[in-house]
């Protein structure tokens, strides 16, 4: 029997992997999903969906070679056909293991230039090494697929272009919006939500030097920020610095993300490197109006001026002209997210799944192409 083993470095439950134990293909490519790190949220979100599941119990990584032997006793096991990592560790350590354990292997590239940009040489001779030795590469934009073939020097027959996908978000009802604005005070003012991690590749720094622009053009405006990160101490004491204090809202993780949607005048997504940009896609499915920076997976998402509006990097004046047009334009708002709404169906999770299957079926095709020239004549 074929088996799929989704690994990821974590156990912290996401919609990602539910909706992967939700839309395979139960019959032709089972899964197990599983994590490096003790057990937590994760696991038990997969028994709650009666998909197998584990963990390697390693909590960093002075005990990977444990984790390794784990792994593979695992893979062999459980008879795994192909090994599906995501993220930096989960993608070398799987590597590893399906080397040692004789299975099939491939990964995700959920991240785009990080290392590049934060001059990392060894995590970028990792990235590259890694995809090299793949069976095959996912990546999750042309941007991610770009930065693979161009910057790494990854065959291009070795990559795989499968954009993310979502599972469009639940419409909130006017009593859970309301009851939600309450919660946070937000009043009736106009509400800017950006959902990322507190980190740099994501902008956050440019949307605060924005905010004034365009506070002096139609007044006050309330910025929840939802994520977390570890930038989180850095950007709060920016913001007291820049006297944003009553202005910027830090909520950290959050659950209630169609309820937060619901409640937005826009989403802004500013980043400096985006390798796709979940947050579009999930408030173009609720019909809310997107203003992001042209930057890697972005522009393959939204279409400037048609179903959303595109600014440069590193911009912040053009950041505020893009959240006033659309802020002080009802009209502009409405169609764009009208137009947002329809531009989202084209990143659905059963695409995305059927996208991953379609590379498990190939990859193990040459297997069995393998085994027949390796048969001796009759």
């Amino acid at each position: 029997m074929t088996r799929i083993c989704h690994l990821i470095d974590t156990n912290i439950a996401t919609r990602y992997f539910s909706s992967i134990a939700t839309h395979h293909d139960h019959e032709r490519f089972p899964v197990m999903i599983g994590s490096i790190a003790p057990e937590g949220t994760l696991q038990r979100s997969m028994v709650e969906v009666d998909v197998p599941t584990f963990s390697l119990g390693v909590g960093d990584r002075k005990g990977y070679p444990v984790a390794l032997f784990r792994l593979v006793r695992l893979l062999r096991q459980q008879q795994v056909s192909v090994v599906h990592a995501h993220c930096f560790e989960a993608t070398a350590l799987g590597l590893a293991a399906s080397r040692l354990a004789g299975t099939r292997f491939v990964f995700t590239r959920h991240y785009l230039d990080h290392h590049v940009r934060l001059g990392k040489r060894w995590h970028v001779r990792i990235d590259a090494g890694c995809a090299r030795r793949a069976d095959r590469v996912i990546a999750i934009s042309e941007a991610v697929r770009h930065q693979l073939v161009a910057v790494e020097r990854v065959p291009s027959s070795n990559v795989t272009l499968v954009h993310n996908g979502i599972e469009p978000l639940p419409p909130p009802s006017d009593a859970q919006i309301d009851a939600l604005r309450t919660e946070l005070g937000l009043e009736r003012q106009p509400v800017c939500l950006v959902i990322a991690r507190l980190h740099e590749e994501k902008g956050h720094r440019f949307l605060f030097e924005a905010i004034p622009r365009v506070a002096a053009e139609i007044g006050p405006v309330t910025y929840v920020l939802v994520g977390d990160g570890p930038l989180r101490e850095e950007f709060e004491a920016d913001m007291r610095r820049r006297g944003l204090g009553d202005t910027v809202r830090i909520l950290g993780w959050r659950n209630d993300i169609p309820e937060l949607v619901g409640a937005a005048s826009v989403l802004a997504l500013p980043s400096v490197a985006e390798p796709f940009g979940f947050a579009l896609v999930e408030a173009m499915s609720l019909g809310v109006p997107v203003v992001a920076t042209a930057a890697g997976g972005a522009t393959e998402i939204v279409a400037d001026g048609v179903d959303g509006l595109l600014v440069p990097p590193r911009d912040p004046a053009a950041l505020a002209g893009a959240l006033f047009r659309v802020l002080s334009n009802p009209g502009l708002a409405a169609a764009l997210g009208a137009a947002g709404r329809d531009s989202s169906r084209r990143f659905s999770f059963e695409r995305m799944m059927k996208g991953y299957e379609a590379v498990y079926a190939e990859i193990l095709r040459l297997d069995v192409k393998e085994a027949a020239r390796a048969r001796p004549p009759e």
